[in-house]
């Protein structure tokens, strides 16, 4: 039996990297070894939740140290890229958590360092591990459902600071330079990389942004993008002001046969024989995409290709979607998208 793949955590200081751990250690074949973060405070958290890891200061000598073979970076949007440049030049496959980066540079510069290494990147968003997404996929991508003319991601909820993110969090999400332009950054990712995989790049995007009801200065609270394909019409809602459930997060996809409604394990799906829509359990994701360690070993132990909103193609071309947002917001005017 092979040994298991020893992972080092570069930056502790995005929430998410708390699921993330227990995701890459549901696979046997996963050990978190070790992780870098300035902040006392998180590494102590750290060491006391991953039993036998150590934790550093700096990640050049956590790196040099204990010698991973992967890493799991989960930085600020800006720093990450750096430190996804730093392990490719050390020839380690990278996760890096979503979307990419600040700015659509950060995301091309985290590319290239990768392919440049010849190492593999996967950008892992939290949607990844529901099976009803890979369902809803091959649904759409095998015509079954006809072309899509609509799809629509509404991401939301009460701003960061309500929800309960930690300070480390929310500090570096509501500063533009650390995170990108607030809740549009944080949450119209999902929808993009979403409708980049099942309908591929757009040809221009239209958006508005605005800071309606949070006191903080933050860049907006909530942000609305328009996609506009040759045949379609499709929709990013981002919003950090939502309170409670309603509407709900994820994603509506109206394909000329009906719609489908992902939801975790389930699907809703409508067609012109049943309007009103049935619920059916969503079908087993394969082994490799039932968790994020057991995704980590496929890529780098047997060579899986990328493949949907994991694929760092398709998060780099979201990142372009959203930079054209960002640009329409600027100039009030559709942006073309850039390739």
């Amino acid at each position: 039996m092979a040994e298991p793949l020893r992972v080092a955590v570069l930056g502790l200081v995005h929430d998410h990297v708390w699921s993330n751990i227990p995701n890459l250690l549901k696979a046997d074949s996963v050990r978190v070894v070790a992780a870098a973060d300035a902040h006392p405070e998180l590494q102590r958290q750290f060491e006391s939740k991953v039993s036998g890891a150590q934790a550093f200061a700096d990640p050049h000598q956590c790196l040099d140290t204990t010698r991973p073979d992967a890493v799991l970076v989960c930085d600020t949007n800006a720093r990450s890229v750096e430190l996804v440049e730093l392990a490719a030049e050390r020839g380690l496959p990278c996760v890096l958590e979503k979307p990419m980066a600040n700015r659509l540079a950060g995301a091309d510069r985290a590319l290239m360092a990768c392919r440049r290494a010849g190492v593999p990147l996967i950008i892992n968003w939290p949607t990844a591990w529901a099976p009803a997404l890979w369902h809803a996929g091959r649904l759409v991508l095998s015509g079954a459902m006809g072309p899509i003319w609509q799809a629509r991601y509404h991401a939301a909820h009460n701003g960061p600071k309500s929800v309960g993110c930690s300070e480390f969090f929310v500090d570096w999400l509501y500063d533009e330079a650390a995170n990108g332009p607030g809740a549009l950054m944080d949450y119209c990712g999902y929808g993009a990389a979403l409708c980049r995989w099942l309908q591929g790049m757009p040809e221009r995007v239209t958006a508005f942004a605005g800071r309606f009801v949070k006191s903080e200065a933050i860049p907006n609270d909530n942000a609305v993008m328009l996609l506009k394909y040759p045949n379609a019409i499709s929709l990013l809602e981002a919003s950090w002001t939502q309170i409670g459930a309603l509407p709900f997060k994820g994603a509506t996809i109206n394909c000329v046969e009906g719609c489908i409604i992902p939801r975790g394990h389930d699907l809703l799906v409508t067609s012109a024989a049943n309007p009103q829509g049935e619920t059916i359990p969503a079908d087993p994701a394969p082994p490799h995409l039932q968790n994020l360690g057991a995704y980590l070993t496929a890529v780098v132990r047997e060579g899986q290709p990328p493949e949907g909103i994991l694929d760092p193609q398709i998060s780099r071309d979201a990142q372009a979607i959203m930079e054209a947002g960002v640009e329409s917001i600027e100039t009030g005017v559709a942006r073309p998208v850039s390739a």
